[in-house]
């Protein structure tokens, strides 16, 4: 017989209740909040805690007091966020409509073998100084890896402009990524902190966790190089994605200063920049765009292995960019800087300006804006092989059978 603690929607409580009863198990409490069940506990002999996956019901106190008494603990989670958020607390998870026994069965046997727990990746976003679209692109492809069913946080590490949070009307008057650097800073920084002092933008079912910027510029001491290393470092086991939003600025501010250490207001571009597994370096199309980015290019390839960098040209258009905008822009690129691009944007204002004024990524405001198509092709070039491959599969077969023209009625 197995004894269980429950903490759950009423409605599924009562279901898992009456389907343990039945089975010849026991109840022994039943609690509507973490306190309450933290409090009840030492009560009554309990042998599994079963609870809610979701802020509600599952939290890193519950999780410290269980571990602390012996108690195991199984989580029930309603969707990939819940079920990612609770894996990211080390707590044993199953979907909530998984059947009683799929439950009795996990509650039942071993615990699983500690596995090697999943890094995750991160993706710095960088670009020169004129407003590339830094902001956009980090918004973009987070937006669409968050759209195929990869958690994905979004972290805007400016300490010049932070943007993220205005573009996607988040409030920031408590900015998550100086709250986590504090934290990191006491090295008590861990998923469920994350959790905790990260904003969430919600679009079309899919969940974005966003670390949100300093409100204010003259806060920059707080982003020190370890801090911004130790938030990422700890991103990766939050989410399977981190995709950072950094300043363009990339001077070694330490050779111009007397005080070694003094903090550096560039120390958290080069931080994101060096603990980033992809960097995607975006460039203006227009000639000034590019120049600027053919003069930064040599700095940021002596800070990040050129093999990691991504060039992507956004704001391609006929007439700033010559009468073949993507033949030029390649060829320029590939003559001075001996880079081939990983990506061609083109200008779309209506789309950018549409998203901006919605608070939204292109995906919500203007889903079938070629530019949006654009950032959706970068982005799933970004995927490792395997599930770029199985993605692109889904895509062609959703288009395939939209490309089926109905029968003619004579036919029928």
């Amino acid at each position: 017989m197995i004894v269980f603690a429950l903490a759950l929607d009423l409605d599924l409580e009562e279901r898992v209740a009456a389907e343990a009863v039945s089975h010849g198990h026991d109840v022994a409490i039943r609690a509507g909040t973490p306190a309450e069940l933290i409090g009840r506990l030492g009560s009554a002999r309990v042998d599994i805690v079963l609870v809610g996956a979701s802020e509600r019901f599952l939290n890193g106190d519950l999780v410290a007091a269980a571990d602390a008494a012996g108690i195991r603990i199984l989580a029930l989670a309603k969707s990939t966020h819940e079920h990612e958020r609770a894996r990211g607390m080390g707590v044993q998870v199953t979907q909530d409509d998984s059947g009683f026994e799929q439950i009795a069965r996990l509650c039942e046997g071993p615990l699983p073998e500690e596995a090697e727990p999943e890094r995750g990746s991160v993706i710095t976003v960088w670009g020169t100084h004129g407003a590339p679209g830094r902001t956009t692109a980090a918004i973009g492809i987070a937006s669409e890896l968050a759209a195929g069913g990869a958690s994905c946080s979004l972290v805007d590490a400016d300490t010049y402009a932070a943007s993220v949070a205005p573009s996607l009307s988040l409030l920031d008057e408590s900015p998550g990524f100086a709250a986590a650097a504090r934290l990191a800073k006491q090295g008590s920084l861990t998923v469920a902190e994350l959790e905790r002092v990260a904003a969430t933008h919600e679009a079309g079912g899919h969940v974005l966790s966003v670390l949100t910027g300093i409100s204010r510029s003259d806060r920059w001491p707080e982003l020190a190089a370890d801090r911004v290393t130790n938030v990422l470092a700890e991103c990766r086991s939050w989410k399977r994605f981190t995709v950072v939003d950094v300043a363009a600025c990339l001077e070694c501010d330490d050779l111009v200063s007397s005080d070694i250490h003094a903090p550096r207001r560039n120390a958290a571009t080069i931080a994101a920049l060096q603990a980033a597994d992809t960097v995607v370096a975006i460039a203006g199309a227009d000639p000034v765009g590019m120049t600027r980015f053919l003069r930064a290019y040599p700095e940021l390839a002596d800070i990040v292995d050129p093999r990691r960098i991504r060039v992507v040209v956004n704001g391609v258009r006929t007439g700033t960019s010559g009468l073949a905008p993507q033949m030029g822009v390649t060829e320029t690129l590939e003559r001075f800087a001996s880079v081939t691009p990983f990506g061609l944007w083109p200008l779309d204002r209506s789309a950018t300006d549409a998203a901006l004024i919605a608070g939204q990524s292109l995906r919500e405001a203007a889903p079938r804006s070629l530019l949006r198509r654009r950032m959706t092709e970068t982005a799933q070039e970004l995927l490792p092989e395997e599930e770029r491959v199985t993605r692109r599969a889904r895509r062609e077969g959703r288009e395939r059978r939209r490309r089926r023209l109905p029968l003619p009625a004579w036919i029928h």
